[in-house]
């Protein structure tokens, strides 16, 4: 019988747990949970500007301007978003890879 023909099935047993113990679970199996994945951090600031005719404008933060557009705002009822309204958000990238907001909610708390 050839090499060609024959299956490595690996160490069994306790053999794999004495290995397992030396180097780690072997082909990528845990043996901990994955952590919980973080919640995004929202940040706050104030419509800076807005274009209603292209549904875009920028937030305010204090230390920079951030671009958002209408289709962002989670709670718009509306196609008009006043100069001054507070709002929170967190910050994504476009489709150009640009950071801009997403997920805009109207009003802090």
């Amino acid at each position: 019988m050839g090499y060609a023909n024959r299956v490595w099935v690996g160490l069994l047993g306790e053999e794999m747990d004495e290995i397992n113990a030396l180097i780690g679970p072997s082909l990528g199996k845990s043996l901990t949970q994955a952590p919980e994945p973080r919640k995004p951090k929202r940040s706050k600031g104030s419509v800076k500007m807005f274009n209603a005719d292209k549904s875009y404008g920028f937030i305010e933060t204090g230390r920079r301007s951030i671009f958002f557009h209408l289709s962002a705002c989670e709670d718009s009822d509306t196609a008009y978003i006043p100069v001054g309204q507070r709002v929170s958000y967190e910050v994504g990238a476009d489709k150009f890879g640009k950071p801009c907001a997403i997920n805009v909610r109207m009003g802090t708390r």
